[in-house]
């Protein structure tokens, strides 16, 4: 079997699968699912593919992204790792998520498990809200992503995205003097935003981040600039207000505005995700953990990541415990150097079987 195993994650990996490209991998995942006995396997609007086992309470969402970042990997392997583009972020872990679900296809002794392969992660994330408009109702989900197969991830931060505008009266370049430079605004504006959201709080997942992520501005090489955009990117702990974020921001905005008799400016909330945290103690966070001692013969690591997944979407929308759980080194994410430990993509397939089973007998003991 583990060669079938290992060549289904091969196969996987060959099919390119940026972010509004995937409907080779959707189709791929639909006839994946139907060979293994999947019932109910369907494609929604979104190319999003859903497959079920099983009947009844409790029902458990394994759910995990069929894109990838752009950037075309050639698929090899070599020295017990598998590289690819998706090999690490997040291929193994949704394979590995289908082949655990399958092994109960005729031997689930009570509940469901739903898997859901969904598209655009990597995008807008409009493959996990379609999803959420279906009548399914999960009461646990694992999310899969590379967390390393020792580690459970329970939290990851909320993100803001805004853009700052700015607009000028334009003049020649040889006369800078005669208004404001946009580009020039912004980048003010952009120190004075870093400045207030300093913290010495040494710990990254309790802090408030900022990262310009994207400057537009000026229209010729001879002509100061009369209009600038500029993308922030903004990353905050769960439990924090983002209102307190763009208060902030909004008043330094004002006061520009104010003290600018020829210039204007701003703000613009382009995304909006609130931070997302799971208990080590729910039902679902005990199955996994479990699992993973009994494979591995050592305690599982809790952690908390500093960016941003589909997990806070299914949790913060559906209020329900969600883990996010799967093989690979994150570090090697959206990298040139994406490999997976076909050993460690083998383990999740294990340690996910097992956590199912363990979720069954501890949902019944409640």
């Amino acid at each position: 079997m583990s060669k079938q195993y290992i060549s289904l994650l091969e196969s996987a990996l060959k099919i390119y699968s940026p972010s509004n490209s995937e409907k080779d991998i959707s189709n791929f995942l639909f006839n994946t699912m139907k060979d293994l006995g999947f019932n109910n396997i369907r494609i929604d609007s979104a190319d999003n593919v859903i497959g079920e086992i099983g009947s009844g309470n409790p029902t458990l969402l394994l759910c995990g992204h069929m894109d990838t970042v752009p950037g075309e990997l050639d698929v090899k392997s070599s020295n017990g790792t598998l590289s690819g583009r998706g090999s690490v972020d997040a291929k193994s872990s949704l394979i590995s998520m289908i082949l655990a679900a399958s092994s109960f296809c005729n031997n689930l002794p009570v509940g469901r498990v739903v898997v859901a392969a969904v598209t655009n992660e990597e995008g807008n994330g409009s493959g996990i809200r379609e999803f959420l408009n279906s009548d399914i109702m999960p009461d646990f989900a694992i999310f899969g992503e590379p967390s390393g197969i020792e580690k459970i991830t329970i939290g990851y931060k909320g993100r803001l995205s805004i853009k700052i505008i700015c607009n000028t009266p334009s003049v020649h370049a040889s006369a800078p003097w005669m208004s404001k430079n946009a580009i020039e605004e912004l980048y003010l504006i952009w120190n004075h935003i870093k400045n207030i959201f300093k913290t010495e709080d040494s710990t990254r997942y309790k802090q408030v981040t900022t990262c310009v992520t994207k400057i537009v501005g000026g229209s010729a090489d001879n002509v100061m600039p009369g209009t600038c955009e500029l993308t922030c990117d903004v990353r905050f702990p769960y439990k924090y207000d983002v209102n307190k974020i763009l208060d902030k921001i909004q008043i330094i905005i004002n006061e520009k505005n104010i003290n600018s008799s020829n210039s204007s400016y701003s703000l613009e909330i382009l995304d909006s995700t609130p931070a997302f945290e799971a208990s080590k103690s729910s039902l679902i966070s005990r199955a996994l953990g479990r699992s993973i001692i009994h494979h591995l013969d050592i305690k599982p690591q809790f952690v908390h990541k500093t960016g941003t997944g589909d997990m806070n979407v299914l949790g913060n929308s559906l209020q329900i415990p969600v883990v996010t759980y799967g093989p690979g080194n994150p570090h090697l994410s959206h990298t040139s150097d994406e490999n997976i430990s076909i050993d460690e993509f083998l383990m999740s397939i294990e340690i996910y079987k097992t956590a199912i089973t363990n979720l069954i007998h501890l949902y019944g003991q409640n």
